[in-house]
């Protein structure tokens, strides 16, 4: 079956514990193997506020997820993560964690 890239941007990202995180906004597709191996999600404001994880004032705070965290794929996207667990994949939540403590 082929589908395009285009079926999937725009489509809600709801994680593990049923909260609706963003939308996915590009796939990443490994052209070697030419599979997607990751998702980026554009973070609706009090997710990314949760999460700590960097916005602008002009741009959404985006998180590159790894494949291996979705569950399944429908009309939303499903995750086998909870909300709060996706802040040990942004890449400077810790080191801001650690300056703060």
């Amino acid at each position: 079956m082929q589908v395009s890239d285009e079926h999937f941007r725009g489509r809600t990202v709801i994680a593990a514990d049923g909260k609706a995180i963003g939308d996915v906004a590009a796939l990443f597709i490994d052209t070697s193997a030419w599979t997607i191996t990751a998702l980026q999600i554009k973070l609706h404001k009090a997710v990314a506020e949760q999460l700590g994880a960097a916005r602008s004032m002009l741009r959404a705070a985006t998180l590159e997820l790894p494949v291996r965290m979705v569950q399944s794929v429908g009309d939303a996207v499903l995750l086998s993560v909870s909300a709060l667990e996706l802040r040990q994949i942004l890449p400077d939540a810790a080191d801001r964690h650690e300056e703060k403590a």
